[in-house]
């Protein structure tokens, strides 16, 4: 969680409603609850902007700025300002280093050439070695699919993208890019020497492109540019690894993009993955794993985001309550269901 500073400018009609219904306020802070935030502070400006909330929210809150603001269109004007911790921002000041990225030459003919040679570097020499045996199903839900689509799977080990990557058909894999830690693998800094901590070795080997941790204004914008242009995307929904027997909640930046760019979204079940690379270590062992990609979701016009996401989440919850009852077979039957 991540907190922001949330300022409103009542509207003429918005002040009405608020003098003949208080009540107005109340439904605010269930607006702002239902997007999974958390107010820890509420007060009444006596200046520029006439109300102040101090709350807790998903990192990628601010990527929803638009869905709430239509909430909220009707009362007021809003600004949503991320916030850090003063010592934390002093720390961070001292440092020589930026972000860099992201890189838009990253969709060209000759970077997607490029990538193809960096594969055995990258993904395959670890999925050959490790995932064995590894069963694969499901590829023939992509068949149906012409255009750019998002691609989703639950996350249980910072070796899935490997698997799931590994998995893809060629067409979609040679096209496809994800996010990455921008303050983990975007940082340019001249003491990292390695060539896996360079943001162009990411850009151009990995297809990965900076995402700012606690959101902000641009958290989904190279996403949005990559759909308009033709290409697919890699998520993880659930945003960080599971270490339950239950899936995370899944953030809505999914739902925000499929359904504004109408493109269908490819569930995958990943199975093993925990046990290649399990959290809080560093190598990998050889271990049994599965890709079970499921039928494609397509979201009918004027669906809600939650409820959009509510029905991805569903998807993969199904396949993960059946596997922990009957075992990888489960997820294998789902992959070949008719979507």
């Amino acid at each position: 969680m991540v907190q922001y500073v949330l300022l409103l400018n009542y509207k003429a009609g918005g002040i009405h409603s608020v003098r003949e219904d208080p009540g107005v306020l109340r439904r605010l802070e269930e607006s702002l609850i239902r997007w999974e935030a958390k107010i820890l502070e509420n007060f009444h400006l006596l200046g520029e902007y006439d109300q102040c909330l101090v709350i807790d929210a998903p990192d990628n809150f601010k990527a929803y700025r638009g869905v709430l603001e239509q909430e909220l269109s009707a009362t007021a004007d809003t600004q949503i300002l991320p916030a850090i911790d003063m010592d934390l921002f002093i720390d961070m000041a001292k440092r020589n280093f930026h972000i860099e990225g992201p890189h838009r030459w990253q969709i060209s003919w000759w970077a997607k050439i490029a990538r193809l040679a960096f594969r055995w570097q990258t993904t395959e020499q670890y999925v050959y070695k490790y995932c064995r045996p590894r069963t694969i199903t499901g590829r023939h839900h992509f068949n149906s699919i012409r255009g750019p689509c998002i691609v989703v799977a639950n996350h249980t080990s910072m070796a899935d993208a490997l698997l799931l990557q590994h998995a893809l058909p060629q067409r979609i894999r040679f096209n496809i890019y994800s996010g990455a830690a921008a303050d983990r693998w975007f940082v340019k800094r001249d003491d990292r020497k390695e060539l896996v901590f360079k943001p162009w070795y990411q850009s151009l080997a990995l297809g990965s492109f900076p995402i700012q941790r606690g959101g902000g204004s641009r958290t989904l914008e190279h996403s949005h540019w990559l759909l308009e242009n033709g290409a697919n995307l890699l998520i993880f929904p659930e945003g960080t690894r599971s270490t339950s027997r239950s899936m995370a909640r899944f953030k809505h930046g999914v739902s925000i993009l499929a359904l504004e760019h109408d493109v269908p979204v490819v569930p995958c079940y990943l199975t093993g993955m925990n046990n290649v690379r399990r959290k809080g270590t560093s190598g990998m062992v050889e271990a049994p794993v599965s890709a079970s990609f499921l039928p494609p979701i397509r979201f009918e016009a004027g669906l809600s985001v939650p409820d959009a996401t509510h029905m991805i989440y569903e998807r993969l919850n199904t396949v993960h309550k059946a596997v922990q009852e009957r075992g990888v077979e489960a997820a294998v039957e789902a992959s070949e269901a008719v979507g």
